[in-house]
């Protein structure tokens, strides 16, 4: 069964693709209670309408082994999927804490004004 690791240590968010098709890219690391987890993944939180805060949430999470040494262990997950026109941001949840993320469309505003120059 899967559950929550126990502590984020850093999110890294981005886009990718193109305006048309957006990507989110976002990866992360964090600690798990013990070692040998298998299955780590990020999950996001389904939501019916988009969150006021424009942040998009997940839960990093993976299957703890039954016999297994209570020593922290480095674990990572990465998600890709559809950038919603609404996320300004990414939250990852863990056990002990979270941690937020800004995302930047690669392709600014600025950009455009500095070609239309």
């Amino acid at each position: 069964m899967s559950e929550l690791v126990r502590e984020i240590v850093e999110v890294n968010a981005s886009i990718d693709g193109d305006e048309e098709n957006p990507l989110l890219i976002v990866e992360v690391e964090g600690l798990a209670p013990t070692i040998g987890w298998t299955n780590v993944r990020l999950e996001p939180h389904v939501t019916i309408t988009p969150p006021e805060d424009g942040v998009q949430d997940f839960d990093l999470v993976g299957d703890r082994p039954t016999d297994a040494a209570e020593v922290l262990s480095e674990v990572e997950a990465a998600w890709e999927g559809p950038l919603e026109d609404w996320v300004i941001g990414v939250r990852i949840h863990a056990i002990d804490n979270l941690i937020e993320d800004e995302v930047f469309e690669p392709w600014d505003e600025d950009d455009d004004a500095s070609e239309a120059a």
